[in-house]
């Protein structure tokens, strides 16, 4: 490093001898001063902490090749302080790094309000979307006496599950914190999406154009995990729907509906797979979850009841938590053996190898909304899409739904039988 020590035109022989002492230093290394403050005080019998005012005020040093980046003028030292920090490299003067501030300053403003602009264009844009589906929905709302009874089951759950206290609007699925509407974040969304193409839900422009964007299709696409929704249906006909989701039906109907069979697959389906997510954690897996180990659920679910799955779940985990501890053994490994640990497990109940081991509903995976409204309500059972597989819930109200064909159909052959007899009758009084 080159420097040269300046002194000012009046300074006396002991300052500029206190100066030389303080700046001097070993082979010219930037932190290689040779003497201490200290040690200058004692030699010129001057308090130590005063020798840095004394070398500020009387001398500079000038660092000959530092120069600003901006402006080329030459770096000067006033304290020993200021040469050990210096960056040779990246140095600016004062003036250079005020003006830089100043020019960050205004990109920055001109850059937020770039942002602001674009972000009010997209705002716009996005409530202009919203408003034009808005009225498409507004004119084809279904009338109450329209909609289908699994439909008014499922506004019914999400009105107990997420609507807000007014009854006017929901919550968002993010912000509930109180009973879930399904075992299944994916299932949450998929029954919000599916009440909103019918009508059902409408999105409330100004809090929602944050969760909507424009595809190349121009077409809306809804962060249903964010979004709220208002209700299209009164308070008055929203409690109708509640109490008669909750009172008797003809659940023979429903039972004979594919629609209500598919909904309830999918909450049984969720609770395996929520239940799947969560418990590896426990022993830091991560199993993957495709189509494949979906189709084994299913597969499982024919037979066998959540609660029994839910022990299956556990034991092929634990399973799996055993074998990361092998050598060699990666937790990725372990974590790719659970699904093949879940059909061995299921195979060995279903050849009766092993018992059905139930588990009890755990308190992380309380029951849902959807799951009380389909299976407690319909079926009268206590959490029944937990503790018993849909075809034991199903079955007695498909023979009943049978026989009251069989009934039907004897009592139109009667009735048919009765005609012909009073026809007959009548011909012969004639």
């Amino acid at each position: 490093m080159k420097t040269k020590l300046e002194y000012q035109s009046d300074i006396t022989e002991i300052n500029k001898l206190i100066c030389e002492m303080y700046w001097l230093r070993e082979g010219d290394k930037r932190s290689g001063f040779i003497y201490t403050c200290k040690e200058i005080g004692q030699e010129f019998d001057v308090k130590h902490q005063d020798i840095p005012s004394i070398v500020k005020i009387n001398a500079h040093l000038v660092v000959l090749d530092c120069q600003c980046i901006d402006c080329g003028t030459t770096k000067i030292c006033y304290t020993r302080s200021q040469l050990t920090r210096l960056d040779l490299i990246r140095w600016r003067c004062d003036d250079c790094w005020e003006a830089l501030q100043k020019r960050m300053d205004q990109e920055y403003l001109e850059h937020r309000f770039k942002q602001h602009r674009l972000a009010e264009e997209r705002r716009q844009t996005a409530l202009k979307y919203i408003n034009q589906c808005r009225s498409i929905q507004l004119s084809s709302i279904p009338s109450v006496t329209e909609l289908n009874d699994v439909d008014k089951l499922l506004l019914a759950a999400t009105v107990e599950s997420i609507g807000a206290d007014d009854l006017r609007n929901t919550v968002s699925l993010r912000d509930n914190l109180l009973l879930p509407l399904s075992p299944f974040s994916k299932l949450d969304e998929e029954i919000l999406q599916h009440l909103f193409k019918r009508n059902l839900l409408i999105l409330a422009p100004e809090n929602n154009y944050e969760y909507v964007t424009i595809n190349e299709e121009q077409e809306l696409e809804i962060d249903f995990y964010q979004a709220i929704f208002e209700f299209t249906y009164s308070i008055e006909h929203l409690t109708r729907i509640m109490i008669n989701a909750k009172s008797n039906k003809n659940t023979s109907a429903l039972v004979a509906d594919d629609q209500f069979k598919s909904w309830c697959e999918q909450v049984q389906l969720g609770e395996c797979l929520s239940y799947l997510i969560t418990r590896p954690r426990l022993n830091d897996l991560a199993p993957p979850i495709g189509d494949k180990l979906v189709s084994i659920f299913r597969a499982c679910l024919a037979e066998c009841s959540v609660s029994t799955m839910h022990y299956i779940i556990w034991k092929s985990v634990e399973n799996a938590a055993a074998y990361v501890q092998k050598p060699s053994i990666t937790r990725r490994h372990a974590s790719n053996s659970v699904s093949g640990n879940i059909e061995r497990v299921f195979g060995k109940i279903h050849s009766g190898s092993w018992n059905r081991n139930k588990s009890f509903r755990d308190a992380s995976h309380p029951q849902s909304a959807m799951a009380k409204i389909f299976f407690d309500y319909v079926f009268g059972v206590d959490d029944g899409g937990f503790h018993y597989t849909i075809d034991e819930l199903f079955r007695p109200y498909r023979s009943q739904r049978a026989l009251e064909q069989v009934s039907y159909a004897a009592l139109g052959n009667a009735r048919s039988t009765n005609y012909s007899v009073t026809i007959a009758l009548d011909i012969k009084q004639s």
